[in-house]
C-alpha cells in the first residue's frame, strides 16, 4: 500500500521530485575524536554571497546524523561522473565508507575528493530542522574549483551534462 503524507501520495511525490534534475554532492566531516563521516546529498544550494553561505540537507535517520550536528566543519565535494559509484555507496547505510582511500585529508584533517568538480569547505553556522531532514547551513571559508564537469541526478540515475535522459 502506498503511504499517504498529509493527503499527498508518498510514491507520487517521490516520483515528481525525481523529475527535477539536481547536482550531486558528497559531504564529509570528522568528529572531535577523528572519526570520518560522509553522506551523499542532492539537496545543496548557495544561500548567500555576502556572507558566503551554502546549505545542504541531511536525513535525520542517517547513520552520520549526530556527527554532522556536532561537527564544527564540513566539506562539500561536487561530484563528477567518475564519482557515481562512490556517491551511490555513500547514499546507503552501513559499510566502511572510507575503505577505498579515494579522499585526501585537507590541512584541517577533513576528507576531500581531490578530483571533484569543486570542493567547498565550511564552518557549521546553523542546523535547522526541516521535516525528516535537517538543513546544515555552512559559512564558506574556502572554495576550490576542479577541472571535472559535475553530474546531475535525474529520475533515479546519474546523468552527464548534455546527455539525453531516457
Amino acid at each position: 500500500m502506498t503511504e499517504q503524507l498529509q493527503g499527498v501520495d508518498a510514491a507520487a511525490f517521490r516520483s515528481a521530485l525525481s523529475r527535477f534534475p539536481s547536482g550531486v554532492t558528497i559531504v564529509t566531516t570528522r568528529s572531535a575524536g577523528g572519526t570520518l563521516h560522509v553522506f551523499t546529498a542532492s539537496s545543496f544550494a548557495a544561500l548567500s554571497l555576502d556572507p558566503p553561505l551554502v546549505l545542504v540537507c541531511l536525513d535525520q535517520g542517517a547513520d552520520c546524523f549526530a556527527a554532522f550536528i556536532a561537527a564544527e566543519q564540513f566539506v562539500v565535494n561536487i561530484v563528477t561522473p567518475a564519482h557515481a559509484k562512490l556517491a551511490k555507496k555513500f547514499a546507503t547505510k552501513g559499510a566502511d565508507k572510507f575503505a577505498h582511500g579515494t579522499f585526501e585529508s585537507d590541512e584541517g584533517g577533513y576528507p576531500a575528493l581531490p578530483d571533484a568538480a569543486a570542493v567547498i569547505r565550511c564552518e557549521l553556522e546553523q542546523a535547522v530542522p526541516g521535516g525528516d531532514h535537517v538543513i546544515l547551513i555552512g559559512r564558506v571559508h574556502d572554495a576550490q574549483i576542479g577541472s571535472g564537469e559535475p553530474v546531475t541526478w535525474y529520475k533515479g540515475d546519474f546523468l552527464r551534462l548534455g546527455e539525453s535522459a531516457t
